[in-house]
């Protein structure tokens, strides 16, 4: 199956070049490149019904054929025919730059395939037709349709499929082309990855095409409960290997910890002080913590890292904690000096900021042990940074780091204790379920006295009332984000981008001072505009979604997001977190697009009627599944194609089981039945995949 595609009938080098930009290289690669619609063969058009644009299936008799053959020079050559349907209507048909040696079954009754157009003379045609003879050849009751580049033909990549289809038949292909074993799939009545593959290539007569678009058949299901499997065995190998590391053991006397839970202002929560236990009792065993802190923005992950910093200081070790942004790295480090420096540790800021005679001075302090608590971004893992005796490594919005930069940080300290933190909003218990090699603490309540957050829908046509409100709170002394998919636009998306609606408002809110945040200024620019806006040298900020990972400005009353039914509901849920932390009442507006249908809307009252992430991502799995959580922001370089097949987490379970069940019986994956499994875990590591690398 690993053989390259250029070896297929059809393709020849011109079209292997075009392939391989879409990283389709090899058979296997073909087989795995799903088609993306699919057009029914089993029923018929009579020419009486046809309109332009419209996939038309018609049978009939062709005659007068006019054969034009493609010469050199010449690629607008038309070859043109007339097909009679059953009623005796005819209508042209036109193929274009036909190889000389194209011959068509003149006088037979053929079916053609193809696309209806509007001629030069005003008259509907049918363009470039497939012609399927129905004397003799075998027409497949459902064509697929796949997405490919302009130089590559449908039927010449659907020949390439069939090739590999056939390798699969022969029988020792069949073995590798998926991760589970195929006595393991057999054991458990799941369709195989070479069954699924030749349903979704060459659907059977009784397949329905409404369920093969909307990616919801037993075969779909197969692929992506064979890709979870692969998944799930990376994970389960990875948590075998990590209880068997030693961790540094921080079991001294309390002092410190003890000091600073009984100085804190507030009261924790019993969510904080269930995760304390939970981290406490890792970091006293003697193997490696693992873990993940699930909790939302506000709900008081930064207590928890700073308890569990203290915990390593009072055993002797220094703690690195990692933001993915100076801004929030400065937070950090002075929330601690808040907190924390009255009991007499120091601690040091690295970041971009930091250069010069500082830097050198933190560098060799850090290295002599003088630092017990090191707060940075990238600035943490760069050259020259040593650490006397890292014991816990903490990494907050991790999915905002690659997997190498985390691997960094942890390679600071063999034996360090490591602690993910995230606020993506997702179920403790799928959690637990989908990163098998992690612990999982969550924080499911929120301190007392943080300020709800009212959440509205608002039509496009209604941003008057919108920009009214914001001007009211203005004029409070409060501020305004506004969040937009685009940075700039053309025509109806021109309403969606961050430039043309910093300039509307610079009428709409005249008097108002608006700045702009995007994904093309300079990290310097972008670190400016925060500082103004969370300074008050701004008080609107327009933005993309790269606020979503920011600071605490108490005084940001309103988030603004235009085109809200463009993003999944938990980024929405962050974006709305970025408001009411402050004492003042909050709001969330969610603007709607002309355009948005009727689902779009009831996602988006599901994130109006709930304010906990836990019950928008339960929200969630019950309007979407749980596939969304394995998009490109949450996998980072994982190579996942299929998990967004996943209609119910109970899936993700089952893979898991089977992983563990299949590793109890082959635990060095060294049998020939362990083929596939081998192949797709070493796919899983070449793409950087390591602990924690989640979203």
């Amino acid at each position: 199956m690993q053989n390259s595609i250029s070896t297929a009938a059809g393709i020849g080098p011109k079209r292997a070049t075009a392939l391989h930009e879409r990283n389709i290289d090899t058979f296997a690669d073909a087989l795995l490149h799903l088609p993306y619609r699919y057009i029914d063969l089993r029923l018929r058009h009579n020419v009486a019904n046809l309109r332009p644009e419209m996939d038309a299936v018609i049978e009939g008799r062709l005659e007068g054929l006019n054969l034009r053959p493609r010469r050199y020079g010449n690629f607008n050559s038309a070859s043109s025919a007339r097909l009679v349907d059953s009623t005796n209507r005819r209508i042209k048909v036109v193929w274009f730059n036909l190889p000389s040696y194209t011959q068509f079954p003149v006088g037979e009754q053929v079916l053609l395939c193809g696309k209806v157009t509007v001629g030069n003379d005003g008259a509907l045609q049918l363009t470039h037709p497939e012609v399927h003879r129905l004397a003799g050849d075998a027409v497949p009751p459902i064509r697929p349709i796949y997405s490919l580049p302009k130089e590559v033909p449908q039927r010449s990549f659907f020949s390439a499929v069939s090739e590999g289809l056939a390798k699969l038949r022969s029988g020792s292909s069949e073995a590798s082309i998926g991760a589970m074993p195929v006595e393991l799939s057999r054991e458990g009545g799941v369709l195989s990855v070479a069954d699924a593959l030749r349903y979704l290539h060459t659907p059977p007569l009784d397949a329905s095409i409404e369920q093969l678009e909307s990616a919801n058949t037993p075969a779909h299901q197969a692929l992506a409960l064979d890709e979870m499997f692969a998944f799930q065995l990376a994970l389960c190998r990875d948590r075998a290997r990590t209880r068997q590391r030693a961790g540094a053991v921080m079991a001294g006397p309390a002092r410190l910890t003890e000091s600073f839970m009984g100085s804190l202002p507030f009261v924790p929560t019993g969510a904080q002080l269930r995760a304390i236990d939970e981290i406490g009792s890792d970091l006293a065993a003697p193997a490696q913590m693992n873990r993940l802190l699930i909790g939302d923005v506000g709900s008081g992950k930064t207590l928890i890292a700073f308890w569990a910093a203290l915990r390593a200081a009072e055993s002797g070790y220094q703690t690195a904690i990692m933001a993915p942004t100076e801004l929030l790295a400065e937070q950090h480090y002075r929330s601690f000096a808040r907190l924390c420096g009255r009991l007499g540790l120091m601690s040091a800021l690295l970041t971009g900021r930091v250069t010069g005679n500082e830097r050198a001075r933190n560098l060799r302090a850090i290295e002599r042990g003088d630092f017990s608590v090191v707060f940075g971004t990238q600035a943490l893992i760069q050259e020259g940074v040593r650490m006397r005796n890292l014991g816990l490594a903490v990494i907050d919005e991790q999915h905002r780091f690659g997997v190498f930069d985390r691997a960094r940080l942890i390679a600071l300290g063999s034996e360090a204790n490591v602690m993910l933190m995230t606020a993506t909003p997702i179920p403790r218990s799928l959690a637990q379920t989908l990163f098998r090699n992690l612990e999982v603490s969550a924080l499911d309540e929120m301190p007392p006295g943080r300020t709800p957050i009212a959440t509205q829908i608002f039509r496009d046509g209604t941003m008057a009332e919108v920009d009214a409100m914001v001007r009211t709170e203005i004029a409070k002394g409060n501020r305004a984000y506004y969040v937009l998919p685009l940075i700039d636009g053309e025509n109806d998306d021109e309403r969606a981008s961050v430039l043309s609606m910093a300039k509307r408002l610079g009428v709409s809110l005249k008097g108002c001072r608006v700045g702009v945040l995007h994904g093309r200024m300079r990290a310097a620019d972008k670190d400016r505009a925060m500082r103004e806006f969370r300074d008050g040298a701004l008080d609107v900020l327009v933005s993309t979604t790269v606020v979503e990972v920011g600071i605490d400005v108490p005084e940001a009353t309103v988030m603004v997001i235009v085109a809200a039914e463009r993003y999944g509901l938990a980024q929405l849920h962050q974006l709305r977190g970025r408001v009411g932390r402050g004492a003042a009442p909050s709001r969330c507006c969610l603007i709607v697009s002309n355009g948005a249908g009727g689902v779009a809307l009831e996602r988006l009252a599901v994130l109006a009627r709930n304010a906990s992430g836990a019950d928008v991502a339960q929200a969630d799995l019950r309007l979407r599944g749980p596939g969304d959580l394995f998009g490109a922001r949450q996998t980072g370089a994982l190579p996942l194609r299929f998990a967004h097949f996943i209609r119910d987490w109970r899936m993700i379970e089952t893979a898991g089981e089977l992983a563990e069940q299949w590793l109890d019986r082959d635990p060095k994956l060294e049998s020939d039945a362990s083929a596939g499994a081998r192949e797709a875990l070493a796919r899983i590591l070449d793409s950087g995949f390591s602990l924690g690398d989640i979203g």
